[in-house]
C-alpha cells in the first residue's frame, strides 16, 4: 500500500512540474519598447508663468548654469562668485574657477568638518604643536599648551575670533593630527563637488598646496549654512569663554565681519553670516551669505585688493541681484499628462489602451532666478524622453533662460490601474494580458491537482481502513 502512496505521489509532482514549465512565461523576455540607446527626441514649448510661492530646494544633479548679466557693477576682486542658496544656481562670475589662496575663510570648511564630528561638550585640550605651530602674529585667543576648553566654545574662537591655534587644536582633537584633519577636510570637499580645492591645514595659514576657487567656496558655504549650529556660531556678533584651568581671566570674542554690525561704515543689513580672510599672498578674501526679499544668495571675493573693496564689492553685488531678480516656479503649470505624445516608447506602451494618457509627473516646485522684468518668452521648456529608462525615470524637462539651461527635472513614470489590473512601465498591454492568463491557468491548475491529490490521499487512507477493519474481523473470527 505505501508503494502505492509514492506512486500516486510522484505522478502528481511531476504533473505540477510539467504544468508549471508549460504555462509559466520566459519573465527575462519582457517586452522592451526601444532597444536603441543614446537617441532622443525634444520639444521646445513656452512657459511664462511664475508663483513666488515658498518652495523646496530641487534635486537637479547638474552643474549650476551661469546667467550672463552684463549690468552687474565692476568689482575690485580679482575672483567673485554669487550663488543662490537654495538651488546652487550661479548668477555671477568672475573667474571664478580660478585658483586662489582663502586664508581665514578656510575656517568654514574647518567648522563644518568638526561640526559633524564632535559632541559640542567635548573637552579640547591644546598640544604644544597647536600653540606654537602658527605664526606669532597670525590671530589667537592667548591659548596656553594644556589648556582645557569646549569644543562649542573652540568653534566660536574659530569662527568669531579667527583664532588659528583653536584651529589646530580642533583638527588633533577630532583626527588626531593636522594631517589627518586635512585628510577629511579634502574627502569632504570631493563629496561637495569640488574639483579645484586642496586643503593642507585647519586655519588657512600660507601654504603654496593650500589653495581653493571662488566656486568651490561657495559650494562649502552653502553646505555648511544646512547645519544650524553652524549658523547659530556665525552669526553671533558677541561670545563670552569663561575662565579656564590655564586662564583665570574671560576671554571675549567679537566677530570680525564688519558687515554684520549696524555702526560699521560698511554695515549690510541683508548678511547674515560670513568669514573674513587675509595673507599677504592671499591678500583681502571673504564669503558671506545674506536674505532679502525671500532670497538667500552667497558671495564669494577671492584676490582682493583691501578689505573694503571685499566689503563694497560683496554690498553692490547682493544689492544687484536682491532688487533685480527674482523666484519663479516654471514646472507649476508644467503638465506632463496632458501633452501630445507622438514619441514611439510612448505610444508603443498605450497601444490597445482605452486611455490616451500617461501618469507622468515632474517636480513641480523647481525653483529658478530669473530677472524682475523678463521677456516672458524668455523662459522656455525643452521636454526629452529617453529611449530606455531607470528607475521609472522616462525623461526629463528642462528649464531655459534665454536659451542657457536653468533647471532641470526628472519625468517619473508613476504605475497606473486600469480596469484593477496594475500595469508598469516596460510591460506592453498585450504582455501584460499574457501574465494575466497565465496566472489564472496556473493558479486554476494548482487548485485542480491539489484537490484531485487529497482525493487520492483520501480515498488511499479510506481503502486502508476498510482493509484493517476487515482484517481485524477475520481475525476475531479465526481465533
Amino acid at each position: 500500500m505505501n508503494k502505492l502512496v509514492y506512486k500516486a505521489t510522484a505522478l502528481i509532482v511531476s504533473c505540477l512540474l510539467t504544468l508549471s514549465y508549460i504555462t509559466t512565461p520566459d519573465w527575462n523576455k519582457t517586452t522592451v519598447l526601444a532597444t536603441e540607446t543614446g537617441s532622443t527626441d525634444t520639444e521646445n514649448t513656452g512657459n511664462g508663468d511664475a508663483d513666488t510661492t515658498a518652495s523646496d530646494e530641487a534635486a537637479s544633479t547638474e552643474t549650476p548654469a551661469v546667467i550672463s548679466d552684463p549690468n552687474a557693477p565692476a568689482i575690485v576682486a580679482n575672483s567673485a562668485i554669487v550663488i543662490d542658496a537654495k538651488t546652487g544656481y550661479i548668477l555671477y562670475g568672475k573667474n571664478e574657477t580660478t585658483r586662489c589662496y582663502p586664508a581665514s575663510i578656510t575656517k568654514v570648511m574647518t567648522c563644518m568638518v568638526a561640526l559633524e564630528h564632535i559632541n559640542l561638550n567635548d573637552t579640547v585640550t591644546f598640544s604644544e604643536d597647536a600653540i606654537w605651530g602658527i605664526e606669532r602674529d597670525s590671530n589667537h585667543i592667548a591659548l596656553d599648551v594644556g589648556e582645557q576648553i569646549t569644543a562649542e566654545q573652540c568653534l566660536y574662537a574659530i569662527m568669531l575670533q579667527s583664532a588659528n591655534e583653536a584651529s589646530w587644536g580642533m583638527a588633533e582633537h577630532v583626527a588626531g593630527s593636522l594631517e589627518g584633519f586635512a585628510d577629511m577636510m579634502n574627502q569632504k570637499a570631493e563629496a561637495l563637488g569640488c574639483q579645484d580645492t586642496h586643503f593642507v591645514n585647519a586655519n588657512g595659514l600660507h601654504d603654496d598646496n593650500h589653495y581653493t576657487t571662488a566656486y568651490d567656496m561657495a559650494l562649502i558655504m552653502q553646505a555648511a549654512i544646512q547645519n544650524p549650529m553652524f549658523r547659530t556660531i556665525d552669526e553671533t556678533l558677541y561670545y563670552a569663554i569663561p575662565p579656564t584651568n590655564l586662564c583665570e581671566e574671560q576671554r571675549d570674542l567679537w566677530h570680525q565681519l564688519k558687515m554684520l554690525y549696524p555702526t560699521s561704515p560698511y554695515y549690510y543689513e541683508p548678511i547674515e553670516g560670513g568669514k573674513t580672510g587675509f595673507t599677504d599672498q592671499a591678500r583681502n578674501t571673504l564669503v558671506t551669505y545674506a536674505e532679502k526679499n525671500g532670497m538667500e544668495l552667497i558671495c564669494v571675493m577671492l584676490d582682493c585688493e583691501g578689505a573694503a573693496n571685499c566689503y563694497k564689492d560683496t554690498a553692490a553685488l547682493y544689492e544687484y541681484y536682491f532688487n533685480n531678480y527674482t523666484y519663479t516656479y516654471p514646472l507649476q503649470t508644467f503638465e506632463p499628462n496632458s501633452r501630445n505624445h507622438t514619441d514611439t516608447i510612448l505610444n508603443n506602451f498605450y497601444r490597445g489602451l482605452d486611455h490616451d494618457t500617461l501618469n507622468l509627473s515632474v517636480d513641480n516646485d523647481l525653483t529658478v532666478l530669473v530677472p524682475r522684468d523678463m521677456d516672458a518668452a524668455a523662459l522656455t521648456t525643452q521636454t526629452t524622453y529617453y529611449t530606455t529608462f531607470e528607475n521609472n525615470v522616462v525623461g526629463k524637462v528642462s528649464v531655459l533662460y534665454n536659451g542657457t539651461i536653468v533647471g532641470e527635472s526628472d519625468i517619473i513614470y508613476n504605475d497606473m490601474t486600469v480596469d484593477g489590473e496594475v500595469l508598469r512601465w516596460g510591460v506592453t498591454p498585450e504582455e501584460h494580458k499574457r501574465r494575466v492568463n497565465v496566472t489564472l491557468v496556473v493558479a486554476i491548475s494548482s487548485v485542480t491537482l491539489i484537490t484531485l491529490t487529497l482525493f487520492i490521499l483520501f480515498r488511499i487512507k479510506n481503502r486502508r481502513y476498510r482493509y484493517l477493519k476487515r482484517r481485524s474481523r477475520d481475525s476475531k473470527l479465526h481465533w
